[in-house]
């Protein structure tokens, strides 16, 4: 078998065996160092670690987070479920796309093709990404003209200084596609620090990256700024023929190749800021090619995502805060995507097809915080968007497989305006229960009005605390939607209605543990009509969710460790089981810290079986077997101002699959992937 280049950022590749010779000069020598460091790291730094670690816990359930309703509370205190992903564990176990990251927590499940997308489910529901939310800093990062997201790699990891998880509907403040929950990427500026780094990685599966960013944030100066820059390249496993279930030839191209930039500019009472992403993948995935029409190499999935803001806040009070920002959003499927190659045949000749999308939106939000008193806080804010969405894809063709089609015209444009108000008031009963509601109303040119309301109780009484909420949430039609195949310009807003009871316990120091349950229930779902003339989207379905989520961390002198179990109970209005959704998920991880250098990581995956949307052929059954998942990560920190790691996914190269939604068939998921990187610290 010859040798696999991984490319570098200069251009030139280093051969697999040559990364391995690289690996282990560099892990024998890290050893040698670590294994030789003075004892005296076991002693007094020891407990130094431990009580960082027992501290983690604490600030853990104490921490403020800004996702769920639009300001600065404790977790304890807002009304809804979050989990926070912090920089610290994103850096110690490795995380190298967002899925990876979620994977680890309760309530997600995913279908990866391993290709142009990624999707992610959360608390049993199956889309196309458009019952969750993404933003990055607050700003919505969904694709315009669906109102999904892209899953990938797309995402610097590295520039994160926390991912706040908000689970369930939260329509009532953020409107549509809120229904499922929200993810919300925020990237590092706070504190008061001046520092930067620079990063290379390389694994196998031709996987490298360089990223870097640069912070100044100094508490004394009026004047911040920060800028961060990644690019990524990988093929993430080998599917041809056999490897990847006889879905694709010996021959099939797969790759991703992702880019990113984003800035940060602060100036008193005024922050702007920007965040530019272009992902380019193989549409290999989408289609099978060994017994269809579809080639598997050759083709070109571009798209690319800006978004940027102006804020101003107004904060000079301790009873009132004001803030504004304009803000605009871009989403374009690109002029040079290439999806569908056909092969030629004895009846017609191949061809390829061009697809070309261009999306974008200009916004303004007000918002107010009011608090006359110390038991009441009113938040309160208005909300102008105007759309300029593709009515579709812009569509040519080529005359031959081989050769790429002419550059698509720009398509029609759709132009939507939103007007929207929400109201939130939180009020303290008594010293340990506090109400909660809200209310947002929706005026768009596209779905009429939608009014989503909610409320809750919160109860916090010394280390315990409970949660019971109502909320409602939707997820209105978009373009994508309405012209599908034969179009459909009567369609409803999916609505879903929530009930949830949450309790946290921090039962000592070093022991928290929480739990969920949950009943939801989706209206109006959109089903795909399937008609003598053609298909198109309808309301007709529903889908039902009853689910369970226990979560614990616990803290062990120099160990730190977690685990998650989820049940979860979906199904239809006929009370099928709902496919693509396993009833048992759980996870678990434990982190040993040597000293304040060196780490250890391992963590574990287990999804239970599913069944699959359609036969697979492969097999002859619906089902996907269960699967139990093993990763680790070595890393090795402040080195002269270098850090060191080794991660290895899917330790013990165990195979198993995703569901299709696409083709009779499943995915195969990468098989055992290793990868190095190391970083200077500026």
């Amino acid at each position: 078998m010859g040798e696999i280049g991984i490319p570098k950022a200069d251009g030139l590749s280093l051969s697999i065996r040559s990364v391995r010779e690289i690996l282990f000069v560099l892990i024998t020598s890290l050893l040698t160092i670590i294994l030789t460091s003075k004892t005296n790291a076991q002693g007094k730094d020891s407990l130094k670690v431990e009580d960082i670690l027992k501290m983690s816990i604490t600030d853990l359930m104490n921490i403020e987070v800004v996702s769920a309703s639009k300001v600065h509370q404790q977790i304890k205190d807002v009304s809804a479920t979050v989990q926070v992903i912090t920089s610290d564990q994103i850096k110690e176990r490795g995380y190298f796309t967002l899925e990876e990251a979620l994977s680890d927590l309760p309530g997600f499940q995913f279908r990866n093709i391993l290709g142009f997308n990624s999707y992610v489910f959360m608390r049993g529901a199956p889309s196309q990404n458009n019952l969750i939310l993404l933003l990055v800093d607050g700003v919505q990062i969904n694709e315009l003209n669906s109102g999904g997201f892209y899953g990938g790699g797309q995402f610097n990891l590295s520039d994160v200084d926390r991912i706040e998880i908000v689970y369930g509907p939260a329509s009532a403040l953020y409107g549509t596609n809120a229904m499922s929950g929200i993810i919300n990427i925020i990237t590092k500026e706070d504190g008061d620090t001046n520092s930067g780094h620079i990063s290379l990685l390389g694994g196998n599966f031709n996987t490298a990256m360089i990223d870097f960013n640069i912070i100044n944030y100094k508490n004394e100066n009026d004047f911040s700024y920060s800028f961060s820059g990644m690019h990524k390249t990988t093929e993430k496993a080998d599917l041809r023929g056999a490897k990847g279930d006889y879905n694709w030839t010996d021959d099939m191209e797969n790759f991703e190749s992702d880019l990113s930039f984003s800035g940060k500019l602060g100036y008193r009472d005024f922050k702007a800021g920007f965040v530019f992403q272009e992902k380019r993948a193989s549409y290999s995935t989408y289609y099978k090619s060994v017994g269809d029409k579809y080639f598997d190499r050759n083709s070109l999935w571009d798209i690319s995502f800006l978004n940027g803001y102006l804020k101003y806040t107004h904060d000079k009070s301790d009873e009132w805060k004001f803030s504004s920002m304009l803000y605009y959003r871009n989403a374009t499927v690109k002029p040079n995507t290439i999806a569908d190659i056909v092969k030629a045949s004895d009846t017609t000749s191949g061809f390829q097809i061009g697809y070309y999308r261009p999306n974008q939106l200009f916004g303004f939000e007000n918002q107010f915080n009011f608090n006359p008193v110390d038991e009441l806080m009113i938040i309160g804010g208005l909300i102008a968007e105007v759309e300029q969405l593709s009515e579709g894809f812009s569509i040519t063709k080529s005359n031959s497989q081989y050769s790429a089609p002419p550059k698509p015209a720009k398509p029609n444009q759709l132009t939507n305006r939103l007007f929207s108000i929400y109201l939130q008031v939180q009020y303290s009963l008594i010293e340990q229960l506090s109400f909660v509601g809200g209310v947002r109303q929706d005026f768009s040119s596209y779905y009429d009005e939608v009014l989503t309301p909610r409320i809750g109780f919160i109860f916090n009484e010394n280390d315990f605390s409970a949660k019971l909420l109502y909320e409602e949430a939707f997820r209105a039609p978009k373009p994508w939607d309405y012209n599908y195949g034969l179009g459909n310009r009567n369609l409803n807003p999916e609505k879903m209605r929530s009930i949830e009871l949450s309790l946290t316990y921090l039962a000592m120091d070093n022991f928290s543990v929480g739990s969920s349950i949950y009943k939801n229930l989706i209206k109006d779902k959109l089903t795909k009509g399937i008609f003598e003339s053609g298909d198109r989207w309808i309301n007709k379905d529903e889908l039902n969710t009853i689910g369970f989520e226990l979560f614990g961390n616990y803290i062990f002198k120099n160990f730190a460790l977690y685990a998650n179990y989820t049940f979860t109970d979906s199904y239809d209005k006929d009370e099928l089981n709902i496919r693509e959704i396993s009833r048992h998920t759980g996870n678990a991880g434990i982190t040993y810290s040597y000293n304040a250098n060196f780490k250890i990581n391992l963590r574990t995956n287990y999804i239970g079986k599913r069944n699959n949307p359609t036969i697979i052929k492969t097999t002859g059954s619906y089902i996907i077997d269960d699967a139990l998942l093993l990763h680790g990560c070595i890393s090795y920190c402040d080195l002269y101002g270098f850090d060191f790691q080794l991660k290895i996914n899917n330790i013990l190269d165990k195979e198993y699959y995703h569901p299709s939604n696409l083709f009779e068939g499943r995915y195969r998921q990468p098989q055992r992937t290793f990868t190095f990187k190391v970083t200077y610290n500026l």
